[in-house]
Parts: C-alpha cells; sequence; structure tokens
C-alpha cells in the first residue's frame, strides 16, 4: 500500500488529492479494495473513502495522519500512513486609507495591512468601486466624481493562498462654491456688509484678516474699516474640502477741503489740494470766478488746481 498526495492547499477550501500508488506482485491491482482514513474525525463521514483516488476538503491546517487499507483480491491486507501537513492557512486582507475621505480630484492612499500567515507578500487585487483597479501593494487613486464608493481587496500569499475579500466604504465630496462678493468702496467711519455667495454642505466660514469685522465666521459679516483692506473668505465644506475668495474693500476718507491757497510759485502752497479727495473714482471739482465763470474742472482729481485759467494766473479773489 501506498500514495501520493497534494503538494499545497489553502483554507478554507483545502482540497486534498490523494493518488493511490499501491501495487502487488502478481499483478492484480485491480481486485484491490481501498479504505482511506484522512484523520479528521471532525469531518464525520467524509474522513473515511473507499475510492481509488480520493479528494478530502480539510477545514484546518493539521497535520493529518491519513491511513490506507488495501486489501487484494486474495484478501491479503496492508497499511500504511502518511502526515498531511501542506495545508496552509488563508490570509487576511486588510487595509486602511490615508485620510477618513477626499474631495474630488484628491488623492488617496491605501495601504495594505493584510496578514499573510505563513506565507510571503505576493499579489493585491483592488477594485475602487469606479471600474478602476489596480494590483500595487499600496496604490494610489484619484476618483473622478463625487460619490461613495466601495473599495475591496483581496490578497494572494506566496502559498498560492487567497484571502477574504474586505471592503470599505470612502466617500469623495465636493468643493463649496465660494464668490467673496464683489470689490466694495465705504466712507469713513461708516460699515458696509460684505456680500459673499457661497454654496455646499455643512458650510464653515473664516474671513481673515479679521480685523475690522463683526464676526469673522459667518458668510456676510458687516466691516467698519479705517483704512483700504483686502479680505479672504475660506469656507470649508463637508469632507474638510475648502475653496476661497478674496475681496476688496477701499475707504474713502473724508476730504479735507482748504478755503485758501497761494499759487506764487514760491513751492509753498501753491496748489489748491483737496486731501483725499483721489481716493474718490468719480468725483468732480468746479471752480467758479464769483459771477459764475467756469476757470478749473477736474474729474477724478489727478492734478489739483494750480490757481490758473488757460495757463495764466488769477487774480487774488474768492472763487
Amino acid at each position: 500500500a501506498s500514495f501520493r498526495f497534494t503538494d499545497t492547499a489553502c483554507i478554507p477550501n483545502a482540497r486534498i488529492s490523494f493518488t493511490n500508488t499501491s501495487s502487488i506482485s502478481n499483478g492484480t491491482e485491480n481486485s484491490f479494495i481501498y479504505l482511506w482514513n484522512f484523520g479528521e474525525p471532525g469531518s464525520g463521514t467524509s474522513n473515511t473513502s473507499t475510492a481509488r483516488n480520493p479528494v478530502h476538503t480539510y477545514s484546518s491546517v493539521g497535520p493529518f495522519t491519513v491511513k490506507l487499507r488495501v486489501t487484494s483480491g486474495a484478501g491479503c491486507i496492508h497499511d500504511t500512513s502518511m502526515v498531511v501537513n501542506t495545508i496552509h492557512p488563508q490570509p487576511k486582507a486588510a487595509f486602511v486609507f490615508n485620510k477618513p475621505s477626499a474631495c474630488i480630484g484628491e488623492d488617496v492612499v491605501m495601504n495594505d495591512q493584510s496578514d499573510y500567515k505563513d506565507g510571503l507578500a505576493n499579489l493585491w487585487n483592488w477594485d475602487f468601486g469606479d471600474n478602476q483597479s489596480s494590483v500595487l501593494q499600496n496604490p494610489s487613486h484619484t476618483f473622478g466624481a463625487i460619490g461613495l464608493y466601495n473599495v475591496s481587496l483581496f490578497i494572494v500569499n506566496s502559498f498560492g493562498c487567497n484571502s477574504d475579500t474586505v471592503s470599505k466604504p470612502f466617500n469623495v465630496y465636493p468643493y463649496p462654491q465660494v464668490d467673496a462678493g464683489p470689490d466694495r468702496t465705504v466712507l469713513e467711519g461708516e460699515s458696509i456688509t460684505l456680500q459673499a455667495n457661497v454654496s455646499g454642505n455643512d458650510l464653515q466660514y473664516l474671513w481673515s484678516p479679521s480685523l475690522y469685522l463683526n464676526n469673522y465666521t459667518i458668510e456676510d459679516p458687516v466691516c467698519k474699516p479705517s483704512k483700504d483692506i483686502t479680505y479672504t473668505l475660506k469656507v470649508t465644506a463637508r469632507g474638510g474640502c475648502v475653496a476661497s475668495d478674496d475681496v476688496f474693500v477701499k475707504v474713502l476718507m473724508k476730504p479735507n477741503i482748504p478755503n485758501t491757497f497761494s499759487p506764487n510759485n514760491d513751492g509753498i502752497n501753491d496748489l489748491w489740494d483737496i486731501q483725499y479727495l483721489d481716493t474718490y473714482p468719480n468725483s468732480r471739482v468746479q471752480v467758479f470766478t464769483r459771477t459764475g465763470k467756469l476757470v478749473f474742472e477736474s474729474r477724478g482729481y489727478k492734478t489739483p488746481w494750480n490757481g490758473t485759467f488757460n495757463g495764466k494766473p488769477l487774480p487774488v479773489d474768492t472763487y
């Protein structure tokens, strides 16, 4: 009596094929009667077989002592046994994401944390849930659309044993739409309400700098600046997705209008300089004589009046 068996098998379906190699000197092998005992009492009636070349599925790694009794046609009996120790445990697939969720267009890395049992790492089978896959150990992937994806992995170790398949959900969120509003102007000492236009889910607001704002964590804060300032609105939406936009606030200082000047080219007080008027982009200045004649006009006030009309000095007077 003799036999051989499969070199390698893996739990949970460890199928061991037994090949009978028994012989007899008179060549009457065709009359043999076989009785196998696979050494796994827990398998019940499947623990024995009378087949010539049986197959048995083991539920654990063993080792198992397999016995074969061969009875010849003349009733002569011989037993033999061998230890089956070529069964390997099933690997356990496991992985983690490098972030709890992603924003659309962001990369996410899947980090393999599988248990290869008594084998070595050999093959990874990733399914990202968007008709994309990978065979890398720690792949990086970019999801092209928002949604909930079911990412799965199974592995194969160096003994050819397949793991179970482990799946985890992964959310991909959109970025918020952020418009900090149009650039604004405000008179010195006055206040305005910033007019942002924002859309998204679970929004959090942060204006910076927080200077001159009544509340820098709301969508439309009230602003009372004392000088020109640019604000940045940073909005964080569901999943930690962040978008931002800027708005410029120009402060129009109260014009300081002098009531005298001396345009005599001595370098002192030669121009009728209205302080801060240049900050008013649409200002209009007109100067008239006592009789109502227009002698100076400026739009935007780029150049202060020098006391002349048509290039000639005007007399000392009230204008």
